[in-house]
């Protein structure tokens, strides 16, 4: 009896299929957190955050846990952009891994995750007494990090490139051993703007840290 060869040939190994949970699962494993390790350890609980609403994704995908992903992640993204203290390479770092995510969600066909951040002019003067008030520090502060500061010139104008978005708008000035010019105003920054500090008394230092309550340090010094 002649047995046939078929008995003996293997079946074709069917390739499997992967599904979009199991794509994204690569991108987390490959790409977000490779990105993840390199960032310094001070950043790592906001973007834990971002990732904890990724990891549903990689089992299965669901368009509004997929809006909850994207609205963490530019929130993320936002706070180390606008932040003073963190360097340029690690902000360029948070840049590329954005970047990396819009272009693999948008290949899946999917809406774009992270918009780039619109920025606009803020112009602040400031007044004390009636006239200019020059070398006062203008800071511009938002979600407890300092996003701008600049100097008032003769004119008693400062001028500041933000991202939109709520900030919290400081003027400051030392004038003399416990005299300080301090105002505060809260602004929502939609598109260039202008505004105006009218200051006519001074404080006391230890008025202005009853102001200030739990918001941080003064600049003392602005470049």
């Amino acid at each position: 009896m002649t047995e046939d060869w078929k008995t003996y040939r293997k079946p074709p190994v069917q390739e499997i299929k992967k599904g979009l949970p199991d794509e994204i699962h690569e991108f987390l494993t490959k790409v977000y957190n490779v990105y993840f390790i390199k960032l310094p350890q001070s950043l790592y609980k906001q973007f834990d955050i971002v990732r904890d609403k990724l990891i549903p994704l990689t089992v299965r995908f669901d368009e509004q846990q997929y809006r909850e992903f994207c609205e963490s992640f530019s929130k993320a993204i936002r706070s180390v952009i606008v932040d003073t203290s963190i360097s340029d390479d690690v902000k360029n770092l948070v840049k590329e891994l954005a970047d990396k995510t819009n272009s693999f969600f948008e290949s899946k066909g999917l809406p774009r995750c992270i918009e780039e951040l619109k920025y606009a002019k803020l112009r602040v003067r400031v007044l004390y007494r009636g006239e200019p008030l020059e070398k006062a520090a203008v800071v511009a502060e938002t979600g407890g990090k300092t996003a701008g500061n600049a100097l008032t010139d003769k004119n008693g104008f400062a001028e500041l490139d933000l991202p939109t978005g709520k900030y919290t708008v400081y003027v400051y000035k030392q004038l003399g051993e416990d005299e300080y010019v301090y105002e505060e105003r809260e602004i929502e920054l939609t598109h260039d703007t202008e505004i105006e500090f009218k200051i006519e008394e001074s404080k006391t230092y230890t008025e202005i840290e009853k102001t200030r309550h739990a918001k941080g340090p003064l600049i003392r010094e602005v470049k």
